[in-house]
């Protein structure tokens, strides 16, 4: 008994004392039964020897230690047997009902619909399979003049089928901002206030070289029919990229709850046969066709998006009753070519994005 712990000793006077609680004599019990059985172990291999106290202790610490081992080995066994199988749950899961699919799809459709002049590579989309985790990798790109440039990456984590925040990385020279104010605005409804200070784009415009081409956000002065959009550009040389259409909200940009409501919109151009903008159907009807999509994943799409509302379900309504009709959206061609716009009764505002060498 010398080399018992005085705590245990304490304990042990209190368990034949009758002074422990039930659960405290069990743990009594078995500590006494677990010490027996390595005497006997001991009585059983050194029967002959007599070892002082102070070897016992050693050695039963060092079997203490071995027990405690080869406890840790089995765990780690079982979970190393069991991660394969949560793995396979994680494949079943994603795999149900093309979940992952949808997952991927209700990414990409995101950035069309609410980021102006902005395209995915569908063909390049990478994902990564976790332990009931779905991450979706996009390459970003935007039209500036007649040259493509990638604007950035996103990643896109989805837990379950809930994506948390993505992390973007911009390269452009203007990136957006993550979650813009109603005032931050690209792009003004006909209804919406516009101070002076919103309506400097032209002097920035005009201060371009030659030889540059540009991108340019242009506000219009009243909503008109997406097909009578090309009158606007019809005596200069630029072409529409992106309409950003009016569902009844766009003037106040703002949610029921007055967060940030970003416009919404489609591409001017039709894409590759990889764009859910395609030849296989008008723009329009795809548009349509997406935003109902988009409805079913409304809480994916709006932590997707640079927003903190969509209100699909009401702008599909207001679409459905009041047809296509654009408010403004994105132009490009050459910088001194788009200042022409300024002479234009039709625009109100312009801003300017992203601006390159002439590849026009």
């Amino acid at each position: 008994m010398d080399t018992l712990s005085d705590e245990f000793k304490q304990r042990l006077k209190k368990y034949y004392a009758g002074e422990l609680s039930d659960q405290e004599a069990a743990k009594v019990e078995r500590e006494i039964q677990q010490a027996e059985a390595y005497q006997d172990v001991m009585n059983e291999t050194f029967e002959h020897d007599e070892l002082p106290p102070g070897k016992v202790g050693e050695i039963l610490k060092r079997s203490s230690r071995r027990a405690r081992l080869t406890v840790i080995g089995y765990v780690v066994m079982i979970l190393l047997m069991i991660y394969p199988v949560l793995m396979i749950g994680s494949y079943v899961y994603y795999g149900f009902i093309e979940r992952a699919n949808n997952l991927i799809d209700v990414s990409y459709s995101t950035v069309y619909i609410t980021e102006p002049n902005a395209s995915v590579d569908e063909f390049n989309i990478e994902y990564e399979l976790g332990l009931f985790t779905f991450d979706v990798y996009m390459d970003l790109y935007k039209q500036v003049g007649n040259a493509t440039i990638k604007q950035g990456e996103w990643v896109v984590p989805f837990r379950y089928n809930q994506p948390d925040f993505p992390e973007r990385n911009y390269t452009i020279d203007q990136p957006p901002e993550e979650i813009p104010q109603p005032d931050q605005r690209l792009l003004y409804h006909p209804d919406a206030g516009l101070s002076n200070s919103q309506n400097g784009g032209w002097d920035t415009l005009e201060n371009l070289p030659e030889g540059t081409v540009a991108e340019v956000y242009v506000s219009l002065e009243r909503t008109v029919p997406v097909d009578e959009l090309n009158r606007v550009i019809n005596d200069i040389d630029a072409k529409w990229l992106w309409y950003a259409i009016d569902t009844g909200l766009d003037a106040e940009a703002s949610g029921e709850d007055t967060g940030y409501l970003p416009p919404i919109g489609y591409p001017a151009q039709t894409g590759n046969n990889w764009s859910p903008y395609n030849f296989q159907a008008p723009n329009d009807e795809q548009f349509m066709e997406s935003l109902k999509f988009l409805a079913e994943y409304e809480e994916q799409a709006t932590m997707i998006a640079r927003a903190k509302w969509l209100e699909l379900d009401e702008r599909i309504a207001f679409l459905e009753e009041n047809g296509l009709n654009a408010y403004g959206g994105v132009v490009t061609g050459p910088a001194k070519e788009l200042l022409k716009l300024r002479d234009n009764d039709d625009v109100r505002a312009i801003r300017t994005g992203e601006v390159r060498l002439w590849n026009w």
